[in-house]
């Protein structure tokens, strides 16, 4: 089963934390997960897919 959540690297070097379902950045409470270092959208996106198996039956 494929991931949810994903990363992907922006024109400038910085990172961002990609919805595989919409395609784009994910936003938590109006925030864009976008334009980040990469050891944070790493360890965001390890939360978000934790996150989310957690909410899926078994």
């Amino acid at each position: 089963m494929a991931e949810r959540f994903d990363i992907e690297s922006e024109s400038d070097g910085t990172w961002s934390v990609i919805d595989n379902k919409t395609g784009l950045p994910y936003e938590v409470v109006g925030l864009l997960l976008e334009s980040i270092p990469f050891w944070l959208a790493l360890d965001l996106v390890g939360f978000l897919n934790d996150v989310d198996r957690q909410r899926k039956p078994h």
